[in-house]
């Protein structure tokens, strides 16, 4: 089960990946780095890597996730 504080940070990580996904998409990947990034996530640096090991693993993560969110938003629509 779980807690409150586990769904919170899911949450923000999520919220995370979108805005990350969201800046390199307008920008590129070789116009972004981590702190552009953070300041389109309306964070800092540091808050980034609370949640996300580097700057790799946060395209990474954040591409999938939003791939993926597309992927089953284009299913359930047919």
């Amino acid at each position: 089960m779980r807690t409150v504080n586990e769904e919170a940070r899911q949450a923000k990580k999520i919220e995370l990946m979108e805005k990350c996904y969201d800046c390199y998409a307008e920008n590129g990947l070789s116009g972004v780095g981590i702190k552009t990034i953070a300041k389109a996530c309306g964070c800092n640096a540091a808050t980034l890597y609370l949640y996300f090991e580097n700057l790799d693993d946060l395209i990474i993560k954040s591409t999938a996730y939003c791939m993926a969110t597309v992927s089953y938003t284009h299913l359930r629509a047919h």
